[in-house]
């Protein structure tokens, strides 16, 4: 029933729930070929959209999926649609829903030209209880359950013999956001979603989580449990007959799940040993900051991120501790996908819990795909993305409870990707010894001294995300 009830929703549906698409109630969908209808289409599809974007608007997310179905039935090709709405140096993109639904369009493209295959999408949850609920019931509200399932059915919409799964996995959360989501996943009836919890893995004696020390609830856990344990189960599934992969993502919809086609198509056409996402750092990057700013594209995404000099700092640390990330820009950004068989392999080695985990996880992925002889340029595809920051609930912004929350946050990375590089970093060996006086610094910078850092380096002004900084200016900047 749910599958139908989405299956062709249209600009004019959504004129009826209140959100304008076009000048008229409805447009024909016949193939086109010539800019001049192209222009006309997408003239009508542009008018009316806001220009930033507004996750906790039910009819606003299902708009990106109704007008990527009208990018796919114009006939008109996706690069027009890009070189239109994408932006450059001297043209700002277009309205943020145009661009998002661009880039779903894309993704079911190539999709649409792969066989079976089974995908199991994960996502922790803690803090939930405001997210997971519609805006009705609260003005945070994105009901991202529900939304997450209408943006894979979109995706998965008329295609045979591929299938879809979700782990939502507890965190221990104290607001028992797992008992929201089994509400709703028993209200909809939905047959391909699940709740685990982390907190019974833990007490069950999972030897995955003793050898980790979390012997006693998810203290210890700070999102990297959950995934972690949403991978355990899902490699630990029976092997099927078509090609099984996994993927997780944030909770919230700041990515969304109809991009899935993009890390799908990253390892089964690419041949790549596995995909993820970007957010920033190359082109057809878009960051949306609600409520007023629309669709940055590169590398204005980059100079917009709210936390830009804390990201160019990680980079920096992430560079000289963990060279072996040094091509990656957004180890952070949470879309990432593995082939089934290859995730016990690479999760085995993983042995942080906390905020940095991301980046040891991919770490390791890449660790094992080299040592199994995968040559670099076929080690990851990284698909670029539009993301939209979710200020209202995030774990990396400041509250008017903790002011101090993002700075506390990206201090406890750095104090990881110490330990990091003390655990993958041969002692003695040459890298060890040029990052030593670094390493010294950031094992036990506090985050009172990384904000005096940051604040300290704000005021020189912004720099790129791949800016080498002299440790000298660094430690200065401590001071």
């Amino acid at each position: 029933a749910n599958r139908l009830r989405y299956r062709w929703v249209s600009s004019t549906a959504l004129i009826m729930m209140g959100s304008l698409v076009s000048k008229e109630a409805g447009h024909e969908l016949k193939p086109v070929h010539k800019d001049v209808r192209a222009q006309s289409l997408a003239r009508d599809w542009a008018e009316g959209l806001p220009v930033s974007r507004d996750l906790t608007n039910e009819a606003e997310n299902l708009q990106v999926l109704a007008l990527a179905s009208d990018v796919l039935a114009s006939g008109v090709e996706l690069q027009w649609f890009k070189d239109e709405y994408f932006g450059g140096e001297t043209k700002a993109p277009g309205p943020a829903v145009l661009v998002s639904a661009i880039g779903s369009a894309e993704s079911k493209s190539k999709f649409k030209a792969l066989g079976p295959l089974h995908l199991t999408c994960i996502y922790a949850m803690y803090g939930e209880q405001n997210r997971i609920k519609k805006k009705a019931e609260h003005p945070n509200g994105q009901d991202f359950v529900r939304m997450k399932v209408k943006q894979l059915e979109w995706l998965f919409d008329g295609e045979e013999g591929k299938t879809w799964e979700i782990l939502a996995v507890d965190d221990g959360c104290p607001n028992d956001s797992k008992s929201l989501a089994r509400a709703i996943i028993e209200q909809e009836k939905y047959s391909n979603v699940k709740v685990l919890d982390l907190e019974d893995a833990v007490k069950d004696g999972l030897p995955y989580f003793q050898e980790r020390g979390l012997t006693a609830g998810c203290k210890q856990s700070r999102k990297g449990g959950a995934i972690l344990y949403g991978l355990h189960h899902a490699a630990s599934a029976p092997p099927r007959k078509v090609p099984a992969l996994v993927m997780y993502t944030d909770s919230d919809l700041s990515t969304d799940m109809s991009l899935c086609g993009l890390l799908a198509d990253g390892i089964l056409v690419q041949g790549s040993s596995m995909s993820m996402g970007a957010r920033y750092g190359q082109a057809e990057t878009f960051l949306v900051k609600p409520p007023d700013s629309g669709a940055a594209g590169h590398p204005q995404s980059h100079f917009e991120q709210p936390n830009m000099m804390k990201i160019v700092m990680r980079h920096w640390v992430r560079v000289q501790l963990l060279p072996m990330l040094r091509g990656v820009y957004d180890t952070q950004c949470a879309f990432k996908c593995f082939r089934a068989e290859d995730v016990m392999k690479i999760i085995n080695e993983v042995r942080g819990l906390g905020a940095d985990f991301d980046m040891e996880l991919l770490l390791c992925a890449l660790s094992y795909f080299r040592n199994a002889g995968v040559p670099d340029e076929k080690l990851c595809a990284i698909a670029p993305t539009l993301f939209t920051e979710d200020f209202a609930e995030s774990n990396f912004m400041a509250t008017s409870d903790d002011p101090d929350k993002s700075y506390k946050t990206f201090a406890s990375m750095t104090n990881g990707m110490c330990a990091m590089h003390e655990r993958y970093i041969p002692t003695g060996s040459p890298e060890a010894a040029a990052a030593a006086p670094i390493v010294e610094w950031a094992r036990d910078v506090s985050w009172e001294t990384y904000k005096k850092m940051i604040l300290e380096l704000e005021k020189r002004g912004p720099t790129l995300i791949d800016h080498d900084f002299d440790f000298a200016t660094i430690k200065g900047a401590c001071e």
